[in-house]
């Protein structure tokens, strides 16, 4: 770990660089400047905008920023010369994952206690409010779309592999909750009660957040085993994963 520690530290400023992660709060600011002001602007509506700009809008931009950082050496033909360093492209993999994910997540958890603060000294409407398992899952929403990002990077090593695979967590998850009579397609991320109101997705919050970190796990180990090379372990490492998150996926709706 200490070895690939200062690999880590590149990637995360790389990820703090990029144009792509920073037109997350544009948009946010131009939004909340578009809403009226007789709207009221209280705490529910602080609370409120927070949790979306980190559960919406912070997913779809973290997705192809990670992925734009994770196929630089790709699009500047620089595959060759990383090929020639004593680094492998395994050590580099879990870097530029962690990398990804951790400064993520530690985003996903400023939110978290930003949302607890606004709560802790306001009276939230309870069709707003989420509970701890329901904050929980919010770093592993942003670390998890950064791991797709890189994932895609990884098994569709071409322009437009990065949108195939958005197109396809879409419509994925518009076939899965069509299921709910509450289901949302962006809904993937929780089992709360967050949009105008509607009832609740089933589930039991801590074990989504549980499974939400098997999916990371999932990505992670995809991605880190790639090659050809590393197949068996991927295989020796991959299906246990797999394994135990689908196990907490069921878990959590039962």
């Amino acid at each position: 770990m200490t070895a690939v520690a200062p690999l880590i530290g590149r990637e995360v400023r790389r990820l703090a660089r990029h144009p792509v992660l920073w037109l997350i709060p544009v948009i946010v600011v131009a939004a909340a400047a578009l809403d009226s002001a007789s709207a009221g602007r209280n705490a529910g509506y602080w609370y409120g905008t927070i949790f979306t700009a980190v559960a919406f809008f912070g997913p779809i931009f973290v997705l192809f920023a990670a992925n734009l950082i994770a196929s630089s050496a790709r699009r500047s033909r620089a595959e060759e010369m990383l090929a020639a360093t004593p680094t492998s492209d395994t050590r580099r993999t879990w870097a530029m994952s962690l990398g990804v994910a951790l400064p993520l997540a530690g985003v996903g958890a400023v939110a978290v206690g930003a949302m607890a603060l606004i709560d802790g000294v306001n009276d939230i409407p309870p069709d707003q409010l989420q509970s701890a398992g329901e904050l929980a899952q919010l770093p592993f929403v942003l670390a998890g779309a950064g791991l797709l990002g890189v994932l895609a990077a990884r098994w569709l090593p071409f322009t437009g592999g990065v949108l195939i695979t958005f197109v396809a967590a879409t419509l994925g998850a518009l076939v899965l909750f069509r299921r709910f009579d509450s289901g949302i397609w962006w809904m993937w991320w929780s089992t709360g009660t967050t949009f105008e109101g509607q009832r609740p997705v089933p589930g039991e919050p801590w074990l989504h957040a549980a499974y939400l970190f098997g999916l990371c796990a999932c990505a992670t180990v995809a991605a880190v085993y790639r090659d050809r090379t590393q197949w068996t372990r991927l295989a020796l490492v991959g299906v246990p994963v797999v394994a135990a998150t689908l196990a907490l996926g069921w878990l959590q709706l039962s």
